[in-house]
């Protein structure tokens, strides 16, 4: 049977499309994941955000004395202040990388989009890590302080 090169052209679309609707199935689910991915991420770092300041068995202010209570004070605003510094350099960080300098359209494409939730999400995991690393050479440094008696 000889197709004609209407018929050809059909069998074309026919394979164009379903290869189409595959890579947007593949695409999608791997979007999918990425954002599962993302969202374990956040959970995460909220539920390592938990600490002592929530309803814990912390101190309450008046419990401490006017030095404790400067100091606690002071620890909180910088705390404010890193966070503060860490968004600011996500922020631009994650623009450099993935907006180019010259903008097409008002909204981002989806490509933008894709590459800021991922630069978002690598940028506050290292975080965390970098975070819990400190914490454990900190307590490291306060044992072997008392060990040595200082």
């Amino acid at each position: 049977m000889r197709l004609g090169h209407l018929g050809k052209i059909g069998i074309g679309w026919g394979i164009i499309s379903v290869l189409g609707i595959a890579g947007f199935v593949a695409s999608k689910n791997s979007v999918d994941k990425n954002r599962y991915e993302n969202m374990k991420i956040r959970e995460r770092m909220r539920q390592s955000n938990v600490g002592q300041y929530e309803n814990g068995p912390a101190m309450s202010m008046p419990d401490l004395n006017a030095a404790q209570q400067a100091k606690l004070q002071l620890m909180q605003e910088m705390e404010i202040e890193m966070m503060s510094d860490l968004y600011s350099r996500m922020t631009q960080a994650c623009h450099k990388k993935c907006i180019p300098p010259k903008y097409a359209d008002s909204e981002l494409g989806k490509g933008e989009s894709v590459c800021i939730d991922r630069c978002v999400a690598k940028y506050l995991e290292v975080h965390e890590r970098i975070g819990k690393k400190l914490t454990a050479m900190s307590a490291q440094d306060e044992d072997l302080k008392k060990k040595m008696g200082v």
